[in-house]
């Protein structure tokens, strides 16, 4: 699939963005100032499994390219719950059963030919937050994001906190009312389970 390179006459400088989430797959081309110039949002298909998302990212990042006239130089991933920044490697993600072990950081790599690296999507929000959105000056700050989960990307001293042996800070799973609804990690109560996207639309 070419879509890198400035041998094919593209604008090249362009980053690709894909957001791995537990309901939906966003992706996006962003150029070096932080604007967005394609952005496409796809159902996930959990039960389809990881093959299946990843040859959906690669068939919407062709036809955005085709439409923007523009060359991937890079990729950035944002992926939900426990990921491994130093391997590219999914953990045991609760709403995403069966994809541990998957990655998209090598695979995407191999298929486009450029470098991509993968953080927590709060972490990916956060570090976006501090180049080019509210952030934007600031040694510290903390980004909340509300989803299909809860989360939070904590930025101190101009770098990412990801917490003690790596387990990042999982505000969303912080117990609020122990009597509260079942969440997905197994617990009842959490913040996730009584204030994400879902809870309150239910």
């Amino acid at each position: 699939m070419e879509v890198t390179g400035k041998e094919q006459g593209k604008e090249t400088g362009m980053i690709a963005g894909i957001d791995v989430g537990g309901t939906k797959i966003a992706v996006g081309l962003i150029d070096n100032s932080g604007k967005v110039l394609a952005r496409t949002d796809s159902p996930i298909h959990v039960e389809r499994g990881p093959r299946d998302a990843l040859s959906r990212i690669l068939e919407i990042l062709k036809a955005q390219v085709q439409q923007t006239g523009v060359a991937i130089d890079g990729i950035g991933i944002g992926c939900t719950g426990p990921v491994d920044p130093m391997t590219g490697e999914l953990g045991d993600v609760n709403t995403l059963p069966g994809w541990q072990g998957w990655n998209p950081v090598s695979e995407l790599s191999t298929e486009l030919k450029v470098t991509a690296a993968m953080e927590n999507d709060a972490d990916a929000a956060a570090l976006g937050e501090a180049c080019w959105g509210s952030g934007k000056g600031k040694r510290s700050l903390i980004c909340i994001t509300v989803g299909t989960g809860i989360g939070a990307g904590v930025i101190l001293n101009g770098e990412i906190y990801r917490g003690a042996h790596d387990s990042h800070p999982e505000i969303g799973h912080h117990i609020i009312d122990p009597a509260g609804p079942y969440c997905t990690c197994g617990a009842y109560g959490c913040w996730a389970s009584l204030a994400s996207g879902p809870s309150m639309e239910q």
